[in-house]
């Protein structure tokens, strides 16, 4: 076992007047690792460790190892600092096989750069070798003042790093990781991940022997399918994908949740050593005329991440944009994207066509930079009662009642209970049996993550059939953004007039809150046939409804939390006496006057229109009171002005 301590590095050299964010790579018998980069630091601290396990066989003293100092950049390759290579001859000669180097580094003419860097390397021999000198004593390291970037010597070797330079791209280099504060000197872990990309899940890595380390052909697709939330007012958004240094771009497009759906090809000729570890940066600008484009947010990986994946690919992913220069500001909007990449020989996924977007897992398919927090959150949705429901079961058993002198109503006909998605989760409430006006009283709890890239809460009413399949009796949507306001939205509010809040200003935004109030459900027409609905799409919230089918009285509350569990609990009874000012009920007057009708449909008897409102003047209801609700039976009449169609030539 060989374990390489980085120390840390003194006066790096830098050509431009900027700050360097210095990073350090070793590389040892062909497998690269690298520490995490200290920002803004020309004297960077690292002091963290790796270890090569050498597979029982004794070092050599001819071995060597090479160490490069990058300058990491957000965009395009990382600046070189220096390197410099040193034989592992002192190590062994070593009474107690540990040897402390204190290098200059070298550029790229071989001459020295006037920086330096100190390293701590020890051996372990293999069990059962015979060791020239008494056992080896754990290296000591003296804590120094650092940055709050590395506080703390850590080991960042990773599964399957020791196969290749980093064959799968779980580098620091394309996305750095802040290292964890601390001043003793941990025991060295097993395996320690070091992906950065959030929301991927941890797989055992394959062999390097799946992939000669030899030039050979790549292919990395990028697909852009649309965008959400991302921020500004009247923003002209576009997006830049830059693989391995090619940059290719969408077209422009307008508002906050732009639609792309434009695919990118960027081919390569690179060993898997080399190509992997580049980096692809995905990022959204908001594109002006007159002056620079405004970047919006960054999302950025290596290639050898989406490799190391299923298929070789991240489908239907939505990234996290985020401020690359500020990580804590927070989410800046997201991206649906496909990551394909291909080797020779490699089949392209295939993506489903009938991908249900309303059952897509949202929350699940995020994928987040490291340093970039989503807080626990849970959504508290209080479903009261639901009135006017339309009859959804046959009526021949009630018929049946009827004609022996039983008492009916066919308006009960309808065993209605309610089904709410948010972001993949599902939760619903219990079912209320024969009843057109059900009383759930229930509080349905759904955890999520804010802030949240989705925009529409679903409530479905839907009849449930104990033989067949469940009908949708109407869908209704809450959407985010008209129910609640980001920070920093409210303006011209003075201190005075705010409140403060566990030290929160409620004057500059409020999460998603509603009601208690009613939501109409609309859908197709409500009397009931014992023949399939022509019209069930409108019932599913897809086009334009038509005919009024009930209204559910609900309450939506928003609270951050560390953690939360999906649950349904009765709503208290003191709750409920609070509702009672919510359900008074005024008398209202509706006038309105018919005057003409066009474009109709060629109708050859005479026709009479109906206005309603809810049940109330719906003639086919007999749950509410004859009104005056209709116009007179009439036929067409001309007005004797023809109308005249310009003529076509076949």
């Amino acid at each position: 076992m060989l374990r390489v301590f980085v120390l840390q590095a003194e006066r790096l050299q830098i050509v431009e007047e900027d700050i360097s964010d210095a990073y350090c790579s070793v590389t040892f018998q062909g497998v690269k690792k690298k520490t995490k980069v200290i920002k803004n630091n020309l004297n960077p601290v690292w002091n963290e460790g790796f270890e090569w396990d050498l597979k029982g066989a004794p070092l050599d003293a001819s071995s060597e190892i090479h160490i490069i100092v990058k300058d990491h950049e957000t965009m395009g390759r990382n600046r070189f600092l220096g390197d410099v290579r040193t034989s592992l001859r002192d190590v062994l000669n070593s009474p107690n096989l540990v040897a402390k180097y204190n290098l200059a580094l070298l550029d790229t003419k071989k001459q020295n750069t006037g920086a330096a860097i100190v390293l701590q390397v020890s051996y372990i021999p293999p069990p059962g070798a015979a060791p020239l000198f008494p056992p080896p004593a754990q290296p000591e390291v003296t804590t120094t003042a650092v940055s709050s970037d590395a506080d703390a010597l850590t080991d960042t070797g990773g599964e399957g790093e020791e196969d290749t330079e980093d064959p799968l791209g779980t580098g620091d280099e394309a996305e750095p990781s802040p290292g964890t504060p601390g001043t003793e000197l941990p025991a060295m872990p097993k395996k320690s991940p070091t992906n950065v990309v959030h929301g991927i899940k941890k797989r055992k890595r394959p062999s390097r022997n799946l992939l000669p380390n030899k030039p050979q052909d790549f292919q990395v697709r990028v697909r852009v399918v649309e965008g959400r939330q991302l921020p500004g007012v009247n923003i002209r958004p576009v997006v830049k994908v830059t693989v391995a240094g090619q940059t290719k771009t969408t077209r422009i497009r307008k508002g906050n949740n732009p639609f792309f759906d434009e695919t990118f090809f960027f081919n390569f000729y690179d060993t898997p050593a080399d190509l992997f570890d580049e980096p692809i940066f995905i990022m959204a600008y908001n594109a002006h005329s007159l002056r620079m484009d405004s970047v919006i947010g960054e999302f950025k990986l290596d290639i050898g991440t989406v490799y190391a994946e299923p298929r070789h690919a991240f489908l239907r992913k939505w990234l996290l944009l985020a401020d690359p220069d500020d990580l804590a500001a927070g989410a800046k909007g997201y991206l649906k994207v496909n990551l394909v990449v291909l080797g020779t020989g490699d089949e392209a996924p295939i993506e489903k066509k009938d991908y249900a977007e309303d059952k897509e897992d949202i929350e699940g398919n995020l994928l987040r930079p490291n340093g970039v927090a989503l807080r626990g959150a849970y959504f508290t949705l209080k479903i009261y009662r639901a009135e006017d429901l339309p009859q959804m079961d046959d009526a021949v058993l009630d018929s049946v009642k009827q004609l022996f002198g039983f008492d009916s109503n066919k308006k009960n006909l309808v065993d209605p209970f309610v089904d709410v998605s948010f972001a993949g989760k599902t939760v619903c409430s219990k079912i209320i049996e024969k009843n057109a006006n059900p009383q759930w009283n229930q509080s349905l709890v759904l955890p999520i993550r804010f802030p949240s890239m989705c925009e529409k809460m679903r409530i479905r009413v839907t009849d449930w059939d104990r033989l067949t399949h469940n009908d949708v009796i109407g869908t209704t949507y809450l959407c985010m953004s008209k129910i609640s306001a980001p920070g920093g939205e409210i303006e011209d509010l003075s201190p005075a007039t705010s409140e403060t809040i566990s030290g929160f200003d409620d004057g500059l935004g409020y999460l998603p809150t509603f009601g208690p109030c009613f939501v109409n459900l609309y859908g197709s027409p409500r009397e009931f046939t014992g023949f399939p609905d022509p019209y069930v799409d409108m019932n599913l919230g897809k086009g334009e409804s038509m005919a009024y089918r009930g209204r559910i009285l609900l309450e939506l509350g928003t609270k951050l939390v560390d953690r939360a569990e999906q649950k349904i609990e009765e709503i208290p009874s003191d709750d409920l006496l609070r509702l009672e000012k919510h359900l008074r009920r005024r008398k209202f007057h509706l006038c309105a006057v018919f005057y003409s009708a066009t474009m109709l449909q060629e109708v050859g008897d005479a026709i009479q229109f109906e206005v309603s409102i809810g049940n109330y003047g719906n003639k086919f209801d007999a749950t509410c009171l004859p009104l005056a609700s209709t116009t007179q039976y009439s036929r067409a009449v001309f007005d004797g002005f023809p109308l005249e169609f310009p003529a076509t030539e076949d």
